[in-house]
């Protein structure tokens, strides 16, 4: 019931400022900004810039139940605050089955602008939707009760111009994890033997780090990129478990992730997530980062988000991946966080080919 790690966001612009009137093109936008369409959720948009109103931070939770309503919200409030907002929106999708106009859940409204006021934060508005999809039902929870139908959130012009700057705007938050779910469980065991089978093997040799070669096993990662670029990557078992091999050692890695910034970052994004999905547990941790990396370069925090607990899950201590949560939670913009990616390319050259992580047979 926690809060989702909160993410930069901003209204993407194709020529200009675009401006948000009024709390049904609030609403609206909120796909937008997360990068899906919530449901059952509460959402904290910060806002500030000159005028206080620019769209910032935006985070979602999922609505907890009445008794944790405060907690959950007074979490959710504390994240915002990275946004350094001047004031605040807070919108609650769904809340159950509808009776009547709404609003509903009222008591997580209530307790979010406490918990956001309590922390020095204004809030200016406070709605309630049905749903975030064309015809849904808003109501205001202020005193003025506006109300009325929310127009196709993918008609907007923040939309379009969403759309315009390159960002995908999906149905839900399932259709995400779909792109990072792990495939069949047993193409995984299989492909998990072949790991062992190679870390034992090399395990046998009187010096493992000395055997592998990271500039040849970088060349596996940037012909996989190239080939992914180009149409032609098939992974089979071989390529899956070369790749994971490769992104095991340290110094190629680090590679890999200058690749997030680079010339075919799109490529590279399209591997790390097909490799989140086809390689076993632990090494699946390292594509799964590399995946929120480019998501965050990119200022798609959902897609990071999911990323990132698709790496947990793989490997609860992953170094990167505890570093990348760090980065999200902090709220870093995809500028710094470029500059900060810039930084790693001297380490790449530094270090050299030991594994970052042994894999232990399971018995």
């Amino acid at each position: 019931m926690a809060p989702s790690r909160p993410s930069p966001s901003s209204a993407p612009s194709a020529g200009g400022p675009l401006r948000v009137r009024g709390p049904a093109e609030l609403v609206a936008a909120i796909p937008v900004l997360l990068g899906f369409a919530p449901s059952e959720s509460l959402v904290l948009v910060s806002t500030g810039g000159e005028s206080g109103r620019r769209l910032g931070l935006t985070l979602r939770a999922d609505l907890p139940p009445p008794e944790l309503s405060e907690a959950v919200c007074a979490a959710a409030a504390s994240n915002l605050l990275v946004g350094s907002p001047v004031g605040a929106v807070v919108v609650v999708v769904g809340g159950g089955p509808a009776s009547g106009a709404g609003p509903l859940r009222r008591d997580v409204a209530e307790a979010a602008v406490a918990a956001l006021e309590e922390r020095g934060v204004a809030v200016h508005t406070a709605v309630w939707a049905e749903r975030c999809a064309a015809a849904s039902r808003w109501r205001c929870y202020d005193l003025c009760d506006c109300s009325g139908l929310l127009a196709d959130p993918a008609t907007t012009p923040l939309a379009a111009a969403a759309v315009a700057a390159g960002k995908v705007l999906r149905g839900g938050r399932e259709e995400l994890e779909r792109l990072v779910a792990p495939v069949d469980a047993e193409v995984l065991r299989r492909r998990e033997g072949r790991l062992e089978r190679a870390v034992d093997e090399l395990s046998s040799l009187p010096d493992p780090a000395a055997a592998l070669d990271p500039q040849a096993q970088l060349a596996v990662v940037e012909t996989a990129i190239a080939e992914q670029a180009s149409g032609r990557l098939v992974l089979d078992d071989a390529r899956v478990v070369a790749l994971a091999a490769a992104l095991a050692v340290p110094a190629v890695r680090d590679a890999a992730l200058l690749a997030c910034a680079g010339p075919r970052a799109a490529a590279a994004e399209q591997l790390w997530a097909a490799l989140a999905r086809e390689t076993p547990d632990p090494e699946a941790a390292e594509p799964a980062a590399l995946l929120a990396a480019s998501a965050l370069l990119r200022g798609d925090g959902a897609l990071a988000n999911v990323a990132l607990e698709r790496a947990e899950a793989a490997w609860p201590a992953h170094r990167l991946t505890r570093i990348l949560i760090d980065a999200a939670q902090l709220g870093v913009s995809p500028e710094r966080f470029r500059a900060w990616l810039g930084t790693t390319s001297g380490s790449a050259r530094r270090r050299r080919g030991a594994r970052s992580r042994r894999r232990v047979r399971r018995r």
